[in-house]
């Protein structure tokens, strides 16, 4: 078996080495006061494989990410932030998608598909947040509070704007396999 971070042998899914080098991520408030829950700082391995998975198709790390989030997750409904459309044919993965499917494994909670997502948007990963938010639409009604779930989170525009899409007060907190440190402006 290889390390999913560094490709190396190693005896399970991530080598002593690179294990040892995930940095749990701290509790964050974005947007309108949307409480967001990350499994680990996006640096170092974490980042390389939160890589992975986006281009990749290497939907192993979700599984590490819900296990070190699942304790601290309501058993409420999951609604994953969906992939813009392009992107998601593109590379045949939602990241966002996987860890909730990975965080249902663990809690019990359901997943629930309620956003849609833009055919299109200007790429915001990679540092470029100056393209908006993507416009997610509401497929169809949410009957009560949800866990608002991503693959990373770095300001927090993209979660706030799926939670702004679901309703008010709907989404009860966000959860992301990787959060960046608020940058300062």
């Amino acid at each position: 078996m290889l390390c999913l971070a560094c490709h190396l042998p190693a005896r399970s899914a991530l080598c002593p080495r690179c294990r040892a080098d995930l940095r749990p991520a701290p509790e964050r408030i974005v947007g309108d006061g949307l409480r967001v829950v990350s499994a680990f700082a996006h640096e170092g391995p974490a980042q390389s494989l939160i890589h992975e998975v986006k281009y990749r198709g290497v939907v192993g790390y979700a599984d590490l990410a819900a296990a070190a989030i699942a304790d601290r997750v309501p058993p409420i409904p999951l609604v994953p932030v969906p992939r813009v459309v392009v992107r998601r044919l593109r590379y045949g993965v939602d990241g966002a998608l996987e860890v909730a499917r990975a965080l249902s494994a663990l809690t019990g909670a359901p997943v629930l598909r309620l956003l849609g997502a833009p055919i299109y948007s200007r790429r915001r990963a990679g540092g470029d947040h100056s393209a908006p938010a993507p416009a997610f639409r509401l497929r169809r009604p949410c009957n009560g509070p949800v866990v608002v779930v991503d693959d990373v989170v770095t300001t927090g525009g993209t979660i706030t704007a799926a939670a702004r899409a679901l309703g008010p007060t709907r989404a009860v907190m966000a959860v992301a396999a990787n959060s960046a440190r608020k940058r300062s402006v």
